[in-house]
């Protein structure tokens, strides 16, 4: 008697085994095994590792080096974390307006109010406070590119590789705290419960934000720049009668001193004029100049903003040039404002994100030196002007086409 087929497996047994070889038309197991890594496959190996697992190597192995080198975090935090503590004292945090009490960078220059918010982390001793604002930094940085919708992983690998990025968490300053009060004014600028305090906290925190004010009244958002300002200067009264008014009077000089010791060695056109050739007054007037022509611009562009959908972007943009051009001092740290321009305009990888990377090349301060000087200066003013136009990218970064983002 003859069985059916299969019944006990032994007619299957007889069929002719199918593999790559028999297979017409179709890509077999075996072949597909052999196969070389597709071009696909290499870039995202190399993405993963450059942007995921190289920033926070970076971040820890330079922690441990500062360390290991007798220097601690929070150099520029020093004087707010200090500062906060005089102010709940009753005591004036800032020091005589005179040269020889500013050669070390250690004082404190900002508005009160600043020492004021940053309070709670003062009753940290100071090792665990800085070690805390660097992790802050941290998260604020990746909030910034959230707010303002990048959702490209990617980004936020670049962006932890910028050395303004990475300054700004080892020596704590506050840019990227700034960056998030920007991005966040931005992202709600049109529901003034939160536009409203947000920049009025930002400016009031530092005083070079001040050209945001012109964004926001040409974009037919007076009621908002004006309730930002008059908060703004409220808190800075207020912080101020905490310590009686104490270094009132002198702060303009203040602020001029500090100017004339360091601006030189920045990044900004008053440091460029003067690598120049330029006297003081001169190099000055020169960025004077500059930044009004920016704000004209911000006034021009954002009256328009009826006619053409991108005037907001475009006059957000000129006021974060004006922000850089106004201020006689701009440290590498500021550059993280960076990120501001580039995620509104391209929310997913491009060459842009790559430009900041350039500041490796000079790291911490021009010193005076004119290539270091046209080096960081050049950075900042390529990233703003390229934020203009729309998004482009090349082959190997592009994920899928995406419309120039108007939020």
């Amino acid at each position: 008697m003859i069985k059916p087929a299969g019944a006990d497996g032994s007619a299957a047994l007889r069929r002719p085994l199918r593999t790559a070889r028999t297979t017409r038309g179709r890509q077999g197991p075996a072949e597909q095994l052999l196969s070389a890594p597709s071009r696909r496959g290499l870039t995202l190996a190399v993405e993963r590792l450059v942007l995921a697992l190289l920033p926070p190597v970076l971040v820890i192995g330079l922690i441990v080096a500062r360390y290991a080198v007798g220097k601690h975090l929070g150099f520029d935090y020093k004087p707010l974390w200090e500062a906060s503590r005089h102010v709940f004292g009753g005591t004036s945090p800032y020091p005589p307006p005179h040269a020889s009490a500013l050669h070390d960078e250690q004082q404190f220059v900002y508005p009160p109010v600043a020492a004021v918010l940053a309070a709670p982390l003062a009753i940290f001793p100071f090792g665990v406070a800085a070690a805390l604002l660097a992790v802050i930094e941290l998260v604020a940085t990746g909030l910034t590119l959230r707010v303002l919708g990048v959702r490209d992983w990617r980004c936020y690998g670049i962006a932890f590789l910028w050395y303004p990025v990475i300054q700004n968490l080892l020596v704590g300053s506050i840019t990227s705290l700034l960056a998030l009060g920007l991005a966040i004014a931005w992202r709600y600028r049109d529901d003034q419960r939160i536009a409203t305090p947000v920049a009025a906290a930002s400016i009031a925190a530092k005083v070079f934000l001040w050209p945001l004010l012109f964004w926001l009244a040409a974009t037919r958002r007076g009621l908002v720049a004006a309730r930002a300002l008059g908060l703004a200067l409220a808190a800075v009264a207020v912080s101020w009668a905490l310590i009686g008014f104490a270094g009132l009077t002198s702060y303009p000089r203040l602020l001029d001193q500090l100017s004339r010791l360091e601006q030189w060695k920045s990044y900004s056109v008053v440091a460029l004029g003067l690598a120049l050739g330029l006297s003081p007054n001169e190099a000055r007037f020169l960025a004077i100049a500059a930044g009004a022509i920016a704000i004209l611009c911000v006034i021009a562009v954002g009256r328009r903003r009826e006619e053409d959908p991108d005037a907001d972007r475009r006059a957000f943009i000129l006021a974060i040039a004006a922000v850089f051009l106004f201020s006689p001092i701009v440290w590498t740290h500021y550059l993280a404002l960076l990120v501001l321009p580039i995620a509104i305009t391209r929310r997913t990888l491009s060459p842009l994100w790559f430009v900041p990377l350039a500041m490796w090349a000079t790291p911490g301060q021009s010193d005076g030196h004119t290539w270091r000087i046209v080096l960081g200066l050049s950075v900042w003013a390529f990233v703003l002007a390229a934020s203009w136009r729309p998004s482009w990218t090349v082959s190997v970064l592009r994920r899928r086409p995406e419309a120039l983002p108007t939020s």
